[in-house]
């Protein structure tokens, strides 16, 4: 028996259903995203940005500082005494401050909050982001799970074959002891199954190990006859883009940050007003002729416009519109490159359908062909080599088919993938 090798599986009969658990694909991709290790940085994200969100709500706060000095210097202002009426007191070289300033935002130009917006932007885009690096594990969730269908498919056609090797033999065997077949008969039967019992053993040994694969995206043991369903057939469509897809998704977010930035850029132009205050003990006080230590204070109202950012504002501007720019070429580019994959996976079910009804032809041709060398067999008229030749044709035809169909249902999953319905 020519040896069988495919990419691909076809789902397994009732019988393992009633064995075994049962899965669907959307169940292993679904548990799948929802283990992977990557999904718990959406927490640590969502934790950092109401930190830095926090942050931002201090810009309100008044502004406190402290502040101590001690000096000496050389010299100090003196009145010269132009009476000898009055005389005014000299000031001590030496000198102290302890004091205290307090500023208090009373309009900041809009920035704290435009950095609110841009946080919480931001903090969107990057559990986007996560989402697209976590579904990138769908393709090895499908690998593995069509390649535990293909070993469970293979599986059962070689234990059907094998069957009707060992049911042929019985018989090959009556006759050589009636004298009537050859022992080669015999010997060509035994030895086409020794090599399903080879392709037995590697099936076996592929299964498992994508078993243990799927098990642990999974996070829970599954057992080896488990059922894994095929998913339903879907009707090829006009591919119809909008948006669903999580790259598309996180390209809009992206172009919304800039939009917010750009938004900064005016409100970094805008005045500020403050309310401010300082309030100390020292020698001297605000009244210089005195030379005693005493309590002092200030409290009024100000303004602060740097007008120099009009001078770097336009380019910022204009930066912010070429990122956004090349944010929407990715844009074009990505939706391009997937209307072009969707057509070809939409024209792949098509075509596999098409190749599927041809299969079933040729099936009905191999089994009438199979069944007349069974015959002829029996009756000595042909070799056993002649009719495990015809024998592995049919079952060449039988794979050939349901290759065609899983690479059909794959077509249909790609389409739903670039859909954003996967």
């Amino acid at each position: 028996m020519k040896k069988f090798i495919i990419l691909f599986f076809i789902l397994p009969t009732a019988v393992f259903a009633r064995q075994a658990d049962t899965i669907s694909l959307t169940y292993c991709l679904q548990t799948a995203i929802d283990n992977y290790p990557l999904i718990k940085q959406k927490d640590l994200l969502n934790q950092a940005a109401d930190l830095r969100l926090k942050n931002l709500n201090t810009n309100y706060y008044p502004q406190i500082s402290l502040t101590g000095q001690a000096t000496y210097q050389s010299a100090v202002t003196e009145i010269p005494q132009i009476s000898p009426m009055f005389s005014f007191p000299s000031m001590s070289k030496d000198q102290y401050k302890f004091y205290f300033d307090v500023n208090q935002v009373i309009w900041d130009g809009g920035v704290t909050s435009a950095m609110k917006k841009l946080e919480s932007s931001s903090l969107q885009a990057d559990k986007m982001n996560v989402d697209v690096e976590t579904a990138k594990i769908k393709e090895r969730v499908i690998l593995a799970y069509f390649n535990i269908l293909l070993a469970q498919h293979n599986e059962r056609v070689i234990g059907n074959v094998k069957d009707e090797l060992n049911s042929k033999l019985k018989k090959i065997e009556a006759g050589i002891k009636d004298e009537v077949m050859l022992q080669s008969n015999a010997d060509v039967l035994k030895a086409e199954i020794i090599k399903a019992d080879q392709q037995l053993i590697e099936l076996e040994n592929a299964k498992n190990a994508s078993l243990s694969m799927l098990s642990e995206f999974l996070n829970r043991p599954l057992n080896e006859n488990v059922f894994l369903k095929m998913p339903e057939d879907i009707a090829v469509i006009e591919p119809a883009f909008d948006n669903k897809r999580l790259e598309m998704q996180l390209l809009d977010l992206q172009i919304r940050k800039l939009d917010i930035s750009k938004g900064i850029t005016d409100t970094r132009l805008m005045p500020r007003f403050y309310a401010f205050g300082q309030g100390g003990y020292g020698r001297p006080g605000f009244n210089m002729l005195s030379n005693d230590f005493d309590f002092y204070y200030i409290a009024g109202v100000k303004m602060s416009w740097n007008i120099s950012g009009f001078y770097q504002s336009g380019k910022e501007k204009r930066i912010i519109d070429i990122q956004k720019d090349l944010l929407n070429v990715q844009k074009e580019t990505f939706n391009k490159n997937l209307k072009i994959s969707s057509q070809k996976d939409a024209s792949d079910i098509i075509k596999f359908g098409q190749l599927i009804g041809k299969d079933e032809e040729i099936i009905k041709l191999r089994q009438n062909i199979t069944r007349t060398a069974s015959a002829q067999l029996e009756n000595g008229m042909i070799t056993a080599t002649e009719y495990v030749t015809e024998l592995n044709a049919e079952t060449q035809a039988r794979l050939n088919c349901e290759l065609h169909k899983i690479q059909k249902k794959v077509a249909e999953i790609n389409f739903q993938n670039s859909m954003g319905k996967l």
